[in-house]
């Protein structure tokens, strides 16, 4: 079993839906979705007879939104068909992670599959079923529960619709009672051979176009008066000659056809004889490109601001028409050149998320995924390590962050040093204070005697002295301390 990590996101959570969790409540539980997908039954014809073999194709019909795994399972009435074998061999799913089985004892058809890339398309084919009729009465086939999801990386499920088939197996009896409706009338005399018919087709009308649905198509025709017959055949050749009468009829449905070029031919025959058939071209291609694949050639993580990519793809048989290229969900440009190169418009620092898609003729898409990372150049390198201008940056910050704090803790040291020294200065001053106060206390005793000696004269001489050189160193201290403490 294949595990591709793409794929695994999205089937992972299709385990849970085989445990229960059915279609219908799960389409409540999701929001309104802008885009959808639907998964739809397509067969060549609604009335089977007894003993018949036919085709039923699961398709998914996904034009606008990409997807990139589906989930379903298809009930049939047993006990008027049976599965006789399941064809994968056209899918637009690679992966499987289960299936695709069925149970001819209940009635089933179930799978669960994906692709590695998201694909889009009107008719992608999912699987083609082969059943064999065993019983006549009313057939339902109708979708029990399923999932799509879509290719944004969140498995979103998209889908929007479920459409069945309602068909009829009859007897053979029956069958013989039924014919094509035809045109009842005279024939008017001919002058030449009937012209060329010309034909309309609804479902296809460029006849030089491409499409990418497969049904069930009406063609129609004017009738000339003198036609009596009318032949009609669906080939791949371009000038094939119908020969065989089918009756006299205007228009006639068709079984839907394959992927490729088909031609269908309509010829009229009057009483002169067959004239020259109209060949009316169709071209289908329901399938989305293939290998598509894109690449950074500056890598993944790069310092170029403008990176360059290249991308390429196969598809057939309408062929690539175009490349879309998205970035960050913006469309950058469409490309048609032969060398699938471009450059990336200048972009800003960081992850890009580059989606490319490969759209071909039909309209048929493959898109794949690319995260590229655009770093930001160095200012200098050291030692071999990069300094880009976001670590410049941030030791910048740290530095002036390192720096403010540590400006704050010089600060604070400032504070308790000048608190020390005011201590310390009001100490001092208290202390000269009280030599001051005592000298003048000694004067002002030997003032108050009545007689002063030569001898006290000198002594108050001396503490008078000695009063103001404390007073100048007092004054000097005073001044440095203060000085210090601002």
């Amino acid at each position: 079993m294949n595990t591709h990590p793409f794929f695994q996101t999205s089937l992972i959570k299709y385990r849970a839906l085989l445990s229960g969790i059915g279609i219908a409540a799960l389409s409540l539980a999701l929001p309104m979705m802008a885009h959808a997908a639907t998964l739809d039954l397509s067969t060549s014809k609604e009335t089977f007879v007894i003993g018949d073999t036919f085709t039923v194709d699961i398709k998914l019909r996904s034009a606008d939104v990409g997807v990139n795994a589906a989930q379903a399972t298809l009930s049939y009435p047993r006990d008027i068909l049976q599965v006789t074998s399941l064809d994968r061999s056209t899918s637009v799913f690679s992966f499987w992670l289960q299936g695709p089985e069925y149970s001819n004892d209940t009635g089933k058809v179930s799978f669960i599959g994906g692709a590695q890339n998201g694909v889009s398309g009107q008719d992608l084919e999912i699987l083609r079923i082969a059943f064999k009729v065993k019983g006549a009465g009313a057939v339902r086939l109708v979708f029990s529960d399923g999932a799509v999801t879509a290719s944004d990386g969140s498995g979103t499920n998209v889908l929007s619709a479920m459409n069945g088939l309602e068909l009829t197996s009859i007897t053979k009896q029956d069958a013989a009672l039924i014919k094509p409706p035809q045109i009842v009338r005279p024939a008017v005399p001919s002058g030449a051979l009937p012209a060329k018919p010309k034909v309309s087709v609804p479902l296809y009308p460029d006849p030089t176009g491409w499409y990418a649905h497969n049904s069930k198509f009406l063609a129609q025709w004017d009738l000339p008066n003198d036609v009596t017959a009318v032949a009609t055949a669906v080939n791949r050749q371009p000038s094939f000659n119908p020969t065989e009468s089918e009756g006299l009829f205007d228009n006639q449905t068709f079984a839907p056809l394959d992927d490729g070029i088909w031609y269908l031919h309509v010829r009229f025959r009057n009483a002169l004889g067959w004239g020259t058939a109209a060949h009316y071209r169709i071209g289908i291609d329901t399938a989305p490109p293939i290998n598509l694949l894109v690449e950074s050639l500056d890598g993944l993580k790069t310092e170029d601001v403008a990176p360059a990519i290249t991308f390429s793809a196969k598809d057939q048989p309408s062929g690539i028409a175009l490349f879309k290229i998205f970035v960050d969900g913006e469309l950058a440009t469409t490309s048609t050149a032969v060398e699938h190169h471009y450059v990336l418009p200048q972009q800003t620092f960081g992850t890009k998320k580059v989606l490319v898609q490969a759209v071909d003729n039909a309209g048929n898409t493959t898109e794949a995924r690319l995260s590229i990372e655009i770093l930001a150049p160095p200012v200098l390198v050291i030692g071999g390590f990069r300094v880009t201008q976001f670590w410049l940056f941030m030791v910048l910050v740290v530095a002036l962050a390192g720096g403010i704090l540590f400006g704050r803790y010089l600060d604070r040291l400032g504070i308790k040093r000048r608190r020390r020294q005011v201590v310390i200065a009001a100490r001092d001053i208290t202390a000269v204070s009280g030599l001051v106060q005592k000298d003048i206390t000694t004067i002002l005793e030997k003032c108050e005697e009545d007689t002063l000696h030569k001898k006290d004269l000198e002594e108050v001489k001396s503490l008078l002295l000695h009063i103001r050189g404390t007073a100048e160193k007092f004054g000097k201290y005073a001044v440095e301390n203060i000085e210090e403490i601002e």
